[in-house]
Order: C-alpha cells, then sequence, then structure tokens
C-alpha cells in the first residue's frame, strides 16, 4: 500500500519561491513610488476680470442740507495816488533834528530823590553764621574756635547765676532737670526775643532771667552785614539731695 503525500508538505517545498516573488514585488513598488511625479496646480490670470460685475452703488446728497461759508468780505480798494507834475509845488512836512547847537543853553536836571529800599531782616542760627557774634573775652579768635569760645563764655554765665534752689523748692532733689532756651542776638548785639521750655514754669521764668543778664556782644555777620543770630542753648543741672 502506498503512503498518501500531506498538502502541507507540498506547500514547504514552495515557501522559499513565495518570499523571493515578495521582495521582488515590494521592491518595484518601493521603485514605482520614488519615481512618481507631483505637479503643483497651475492658476491662469490671463483672463482676471477687475471691471466687477455688479452696479456701482452712488450716494445720494441733498444739496440743501449742504450749509456753505459765507463769501469773503469784500476787499477795499487802494488808495488813488495823486500824479503830481514836476512844476507844481508840493507842500512837504518838515522834521526838525534833535540835535542841539553848540550855542544853546542846556538846562540842568533836577535831581531825582531815590527812595532806600529797606533790606528784609534776616535771621540766622547760630551754627551757619559766617562771622559769630564776638562775646567779651572773645576777641581776636576766628571761625570754630570764636564759636567755640562763646558757647563756653555763655554756659559759664548761666551755671554761675542760674538759682538751682528753685528746683530743690520744687522737690526734685535727685533728679536731672533739661530747660531749653532759645534766643537772639540783634543786629546791636543785645539778648532779645528769650524763650524757654520746662515742665516747671518757675525753671523757665529763671533761665529767661538769667539769659537776660547776658552782656552785649559785638552782632554777627553774613555777607559782611550784620545780621540777627539765633542761639539755643539746653540748661541741664542735676538736683543735689
Amino acid at each position: 500500500m502506498k503512503p498518501k503525500k500531506s498538502p502541507e508538505a507540498n506547500l514547504n517545498n514552495y515557501s522559499s519561491t513565495f518570499i523571493l516573488l515578495g521582495l521582488v514585488l515590494v521592491t518595484f513598488l518601493t521603485w514605482k513610488i520614488i519615481e512618481l511625479k507631483t505637479y503643483e496646480k497651475e492658476i491662469s490670470i490671463d483672463k482676471l476680470d477687475l471691471t466687477g460685475t455688479e452696479e456701482d452703488e452712488t450716494l445720494e446728497v441733498n444739496v440743501e442740507d449742504l450749509k456753505l461759508p459765507p463769501p469773503p468780505a469784500p476787499v477795499a480798494p487802494p488808495e488813488e495816488i495823486k500824479v503830481v507834475e514836476d512844476e507844481e509845488d508840493v507842500k512837504e512836512d518838515i522834521v526838525q533834528s534833535s540835535e542841539t547847537d553848540d550855542k544853546e543853553e542846556i538846562q540842568e536836571i533836577e535831581d531825582i530823590e531815590t527812595e532806600d529800599v529797606e533790606e528784609p531782616d534776616v535771621e540766622v542760627a547760630f551754627q551757619f553764621i559766617q562771622n559769630p557774634p564776638i562775646y567779651p573775652g572773645c576777641e581776636g579768635k576766628k571761625g570754630q574756635k570764636l564759636k567755640d569760645c562763646m558757647s563756653k563764655k555763655i554756659a559759664k554765665f548761666v551755671n554761675r547765676n542760674f538759682n538751682t534752689s528753685i528746683a530743690s523748692d520744687l522737690g526734685l532733689s535727685g533728679e536731672r532737670v533739661k530747660i531749653l532756651t532759645q534766643f537772639t542776638i540783634g543786629k546791636d548785639g543785645r539778648v532779645t526775643n528769650i524763650r524757654a521750655r520746662s515742665k516747671y514754669k518757675d525753671l523757665e521764668k529763671e533761665a529767661r532771667r538769667v539769659i537776660a543778664k547776658l552782656p552785649k556782644m559785638k552782632p554777627g555777620q553774613q555777607r559782611n552785614r550784620p545780621v540777627k543770630v539765633t542761639y539755643t542753648l539746653p540748661i541741664i543741672f542735676k538736683v543735689e539731695d
């Protein structure tokens, strides 16, 4: 008895052939795709119509609604120029000369009185004054040395004349007392406009009394002119028990 051949065995014999045919087919299709050309679509503009087919629209304007500007004012006619013959005499205006003759007497002009304008009353702080006031005993010093000498002299005068027993009477024993004072050295060198500030009116009054006794000084100057000078003096002392 003959053995039967299986159909699957016969197909396996042609498997290599099928693979080769598939490779050839893929290669052919790839080549055709590469060789395939594309062309852009061309647009023809030879017969482009620019005249338009729609009817033109017209805008109707009512002439009566338009307001026309008023007509310009009439121009005045030029003055008539009168032509005069050379033989005719014409009266001319005589222009007098402003020059004087050597023989003409010159009148004297009266002196015009001018009013002196008062300069503003300037008041300069002591730290900004150019030439500070000169306290008696500080003559010959200049600049900062003069300011230091004046400050020391004023502080010494106040300490010597201030009645500290007033603070003791107020029950301030052992406390540190401070009184802020300010005064003005006028153009004549005298002390004016004395002000004092403290918690206690009696101490303010005593401070004004002592400062009012300061001696007359040589006034301070700003730009070589006497001016008022403002001086600030804090009075600080401790009341002994």
